[in-house]
């Protein structure tokens, strides 16, 4: 479970976020969703712990973040990014962009990238294939480690409504708390939970 207790943030003089308290439950699915500027991309960083709030705290299964010596060590082993730009190497197939930050066995990679159905894609380079296949890509490499926790903002910006949709999809059959930052109100009726934000308050 994670835990945010009166989060506000600044950047320079200007608060983007204003006391913000909530609590997402351990393997729901939980969308933040606001309009450009609400403050919804800035919570997302605070909450997977990228971002320290100016003021308030972010627990983890009752522990505070700002407690954790190693955070790098605590993200590393429980939490997977996907984010709006795939950020993908270019000189890497997919297959080595899944795996160049994991310790699993190749075999682990190709089976993730089967389960995506883009397994036939492993060997290709980026620029080879699609929008979509490249944010499934995105997916495989942040779910490598099997983190207890993914954090996705925006990851559909850039694909037209069917590889949205695809997207979507996956992202809600994971077996991991997910808490998508978005803007596109068609893809959050599932959901679990939806956080509303609007100028960087809860609504």
């Amino acid at each position: 479970m994670i835990e945010a207790k009166s989060i506000t943030h600044f950047y320079g003089n200007e608060a983007i976020l204003h006391d913000i308290s909530l609590t997402i439950e351990e393997g729901s699915f939980t969308v933040l969703s606001g309009e450009s500027g609400s403050g919804k991309s800035t919570l997302l960083s605070i909450l997977s712990t990228l971002l320290r709030p100016s003021r308030g705290s972010i627990h983890y299964d009752q522990k505070d973040t700002a407690e954790i010596k190693k955070i790098d060590a605590f993200r590393n082993a429980n939490i997977g990014f996907v984010f709006q730009f795939h950020y993908l190497i270019a000189h890497l197939t997919l297959l080595e962009n899944i795996m160049i930050a994991s310790r699993k066995e190749k075999a682990e990679g190709i089976a993730l990238l089967e389960r995506l159905g883009i397994r036939h894609l492993a060997h290709r380079f980026p620029d080879e294939i699609s929008g979509g296949e490249r944010q499934r890509a995105a997916i495989a490499r942040a779910l490598i480690n099997e983190p207890r926790y993914l954090f996705a903002d925006e990851p559909t910006g850039n694909l037209d409504t069917k590889n949205s949709e695809a997207v979507f999809d996956l992202l809600r059959e994971l077996d991991a708390t997910v808490i998508v930052a978005t803007h596109d109100t068609k893809r959050i009726a599932s959901s679990d939970k939806i956080i509303q934000l609007k100028d960087g308050r809860l609504c």
